[in-house]
């Protein structure tokens, strides 16, 4: 796994309790400057979310 996801799903649990949706999370300005604080790349985290779920498309129409 990859230190962006790690650090991202320490973060989760407030996300899920929240009502910001990840797409929501990832473009917030604050969220954003905490992240990069943490030495997390905002955009190749979205990029990995990108893939995941272009992966489990396409595992669904197999």
């Amino acid at each position: 796994m990859s230190r962006c996801l790690e650090a991202f799903n320490a973060f989760s649990l407030a996300a899920r309790n929240s009502d910001l949706s990840m797409a929501e999370a990832l473009n917030d300005p604050l969220i954003r400057t905490v992240m990069e604080a943490d030495g997390v790349d905002p955009e190749a985290l979205e990029s990995e979310f990108l893939q995941i779920a272009e992966s489990r498309a396409e595992t669904l129409e197999a």
